[in-house]
């Protein structure tokens, strides 16, 4: 009595299919209207049919879309769900899944920049970003959870997508939202020709932290010229040196031809090539040109060779020791480093200020304009 009473129940719900939606839950809801048969649940699943891969095989004229769960299909013989599409079975790896999204980190605007970042999800093999919801033009980023994007319009709100990839596929984005600062506060990073620099507030002067490193590279041989075109020189000619200690300039090309003490020269807007009494106001500001040095230095040896005396960097100018060329040869990297001033002491020369491994002093001096010294931009 009771086999007939549930095959009864068994052929009610399937003759109520021919004319009817059906639903199957705890809570009494409808059906959803997409749905012949929709089944809710937070505590169970549906078990689909289960079969060996000879069984399944063994199966008369499969339609498309019958679906099995193959048991001894799949990675090392664990199982698999299998589906049969256009004449064949595709199986679903159970070892492999979309990754699910990231999230996004904390990002760090400014003005014309924002550093975007988001969290390293386990198991990715890679992320891309990009400024529209398209996966297909997104920027491969590789397993780097940051992206510099520069560019970009003061007090402007930006929405940006990364997503998630590995060997199956992709996840949804997750969005990313930051705005640029309305306006330039001294510590903000400034945008200029691909490349960022730190900025640092010191008495009531806002200097670039690095050197600057803008323009085209030439070789120790040739003479920067007045083209259009900034040309920098990279110590014993090597581009990566210029990565970490800035470009060397003649005086001319870091002041693009102008003889006015103060020019923007090679800077971007708003900033420009220190003047002599500019570099007086530093130094006077750390405490004069016996000391002034050692607070304006890079401490430790990471750079400088040693003893790099009395470094504490406490101003946080950030000095390293670029060298110099003179007579188409480097000299003295890891030792000392000069910066231009933008006051001619005569047609031939101009002002330099220096700091060098051996001191916590700072030098000031003059030497010829075709010298290839370090730049460092001051606010306006």
């Amino acid at each position: 009595m009771k086999k007939l009473s549930f095959f009864i129940v068994i052929l009610l719900l399937f003759s109520s299919a021919l004319f009817a939606q059906v639903a199957i839950n705890t809570d009494g809801a409808l059906s959803d209207p997409a749905a012949m048969l929709d089944i809710q649940s937070t505590t169970k699943g549906l078990l689909p049919p289960r079969m060996t891969y000879d069984q399944m095989y063994a199966i008369t004229s499969p339609p498309a879309g019958l679906t099995v769960f193959c048991t001894d299909c799949g990675s090392n013989g664990l199982g698999a769900m299998a589906l049969f599409i256009n004449g064949t079975w595709y199986l679903f790896n159970t070892t492999c899944l979309n990754p699910i999204p990231t999230t996004a980190g904390v990002h760090v605007p400014s003005p014309t920049q924002i550093i975007w970042n988001w969290n390293t999800l386990p198991g990715a093999a890679g992320y891309k970003w990009n400024t529209t919801n398209d996966y297909a033009s997104a920027l491969d980023m590789g397993t780097s959870t940051t992206k510099t994007e520069t560019g970009l319009t003061p007090g402007t709100l930006y929405t940006r997508y990364v997503w998630v990839y590995n060997s199956c596929g992709f996840s949804t984005p997750v969005t990313l939202i930051q705005a640029t600062s309305s306006s330039f506060t001294c510590g903000d990073i400034v945008s200029y020709e691909g490349k960022s620099y730190n900025t640092v507030q010191i008495g009531t002067q806002c200097w670039f932290k690095e050197n600057l490193n803008v323009g085209t590279r030439i070789n120790r041989s040739q003479y920067q010229l007045d083209n259009d075109i900034i040309e920098k020189y990279c110590y014993n000619d090597s581009e990566s040196n210029c990565d970490v200690y800035g470009g060397l300039y003649q005086w001319n090309e870091a002041m693009q031809y102008v003889n006015i003490e103060g020019t923007k020269g090679i800077c971007p807007s708003g900033w420009h090539i220190p003047m002599y009494n500019e570099w007086a106001m530093l130094v006077t500001f750390l405490g004069g040109e016996g000391i002034a040095g050692g607070k304006m230095k890079e401490a430790g040896t990471a750079h400088w060779w040693e003893p790099n005396a009395g470094a504490t960097n406490s101003s946080g100018f950030t000095g390293l020791p670029a060298g110099y060329l003179i007579n188409y040869n480097f000299y003295t990297l890891t030792t000392y480093t000069s910066f231009w001033s933008s006051l001619a002491f005569n047609p031939q020369t101009s002002w330099i200020w220096g700091l060098s491994t051996d001191g916590a002093w700072v030098d000031r001096y003059y030497n010829y304009k075709t010298m290839g010294m370090s730049v460092r931009c001051l606010k306006d």
